[in-house]
């Protein structure tokens, strides 16, 4: 059957018989293809098909592909570059790195699958990743966050999301001031007027951020 998403292969290319391209050729060969076979067409720079800006079509994928496996070893400039453009688009990636090498600094919060392609049961553990990770990607109901999308927050979301943020905080607020009004009740109670002025007093701030965060909401509907 053939398979009917692409994953774009962001890796070091170098020039035939380079040792970047022989590793990104054993990666793809050993791994992705068997990893994916049947469920991902496996494509990177190189084999773009059509003629014409190589950057233009490279962006292109970058955008469109179900899914970018990116390979950090030997901190490529292109790869990073193009692994931000996925970032900044906030669709799905994975991270590679050979095993010898330090994550860099800006993806060391990511998850990253550390392998040795010269070692075979080290091979394994990599496809046996990429088959969690994949699994996990495709669970429905699974929702990715970029570190550029992370970052950004609600300023990056899209116009329904920021309006479900919104509303989840105003909901929260509300559950704050619910158990802040129980409080102010239990400690009336004892008769301790300052503590009980200063709940009344946080109850009133946390109404007041209650009003300004319903009020982005009724300006992002």
């Amino acid at each position: 059957m053939a398979a009917t998403k692409v994953c774009f292969f962001v890796t070091p290319i170098g020039h035939p018989n380079s040792e970047p391209r022989r590793r990104a050729d054993r990666i793809q060969k050993y791994i992705l293809n068997q990893v994916m076979a049947g469920k991902y067409k496996v494509l990177r720079a190189d084999e773009l098909p059509n003629p014409g800006s190589i950057s233009h079509q490279i962006i292109k994928w970058l955008y469109d592909a179900d899914l970018v496996v990116a390979d950090l070893t030997g901190a490529n400039p292109n790869v990073v570059y193009e692994l931000a453009i996925r970032h900044s688009f906030n669709k799905t990636s994975i991270h590679l790195i050979n095993q010898a090498e330090t994550i860099p600094f800006d993806l060391k919060d990511e998850r990253t699958i550390i392998f040795n392609i010269e070692d075979l049961d080290s091979i394994d553990g990599c496809k046996k990743e990429l088959i969690k990770n994949i699994r996990e990607i495709n669970r429905k109901g699974f929702k990715y966050s970029s570190p550029v999308f992370r970052v950004l927050g609600v300023e990056a979301a899209t116009a329904q999301e920021r309006e479900e943020f919104l509303e989840t905080m105003v909901d929260k607020l509300e559950s704050i001031a619910s158990d802040v009004s129980s409080i102010e009740t239990d400690v009336s109670m004892i008769d301790l007027s300052d503590v009980e002025k200063g709940m009344s007093q946080l109850s009133k701030e946390l109404y007041d951020i209650k009003l300004d965060v319903q009020k982005l909401v009724d300006r992002a509907k």
